[in-house]
């Protein structure tokens, strides 16, 4: 499906956002169930969503991309925004909340349209990222039904791959205690940026 931005056009294929939407919510699920094992009071869902977004980024951006994504996601979900404050800022829609089955997943639907536009601009040399962001907003039923998908579980082969990925997770960073003690680590660390982002942008408008 094509999508007109003055005389540019972008591709999307709304199959392919689902699927990666159903990924980031699956994964999502996986972190952030390990998040409520390792602390009593586990964080946002933003947190483990952001850890998500930055795991599922195509590798072909490269390092700078992946430094531009990071505080993207970070904006994201701090204040729905891209570019915030700025003369190229990208504003995120309102959701109707009373039409999602799942309100409680916003963030990561959030989360899921900034990760879709990145990883669509990977696979081509012309547009950047945010030229993505327009059609993701007109395709957001399907970023919604896949991360629902994936969060929630909602078939066999959805509770089948949510079990293979904790396991593989898991063992592929030594024993149970390590993983858990690295991953904590992490988490805690994208909190603190988190945080550390949302005072940092309050101090702009205040």
């Amino acid at each position: 499906m094509d999508a007109m931005d003055e005389k540019k056009t972008v591709d999307i294929d709304p199959s392919a956002v689902e699927t990666l939407a159903s990924a980031m919510g699956l994964l999502t699920r996986a972190f952030s169930d390990w998040d409520k094992d390792i602390f009593d009071r586990p964080h946002h869902l933003s947190v483990p969503g952001i850890f998500v977004s930055t795991f599922l980024l195509d590798r072909k951006l490269g390092g700078e991309f992946f430094r531009v994504a990071w505080a993207s996601f970070l904006d994201v979900a701090s204040v729905r925004r891209l570019l915030p404050y700025t003369p190229k800022e990208v504003l995120w829609p309102e959701w109707d909340k009373e039409s999602l089955e799942h309100p409680e997943l916003i963030p990561i639907y959030d989360l899921a349209i900034m990760l879709a536009a990145f990883n669509l601009a990977a696979k081509q040399d012309e547009f950047p990222p945010e030229m993505f962001l327009g059609p993701l907003f007109t395709f957001s039923g399907f970023v919604v039904a896949g991360v629902n998908r994936g969060y929630n579980l909602e078939d066999e082969k959805t509770k089948t791959a949510y079990h293979s990925q904790r396991e593989s997770l898991a063992a592929s960073h030594g024993s149970p205690e390590e993983f858990k003690e690295a991953l904590g680590k992490q988490l805690s660390s994208i909190s603190d940026a988190l945080e550390s982002r949302k005072a940092d942008l309050a101090k702009k408008v205040n």
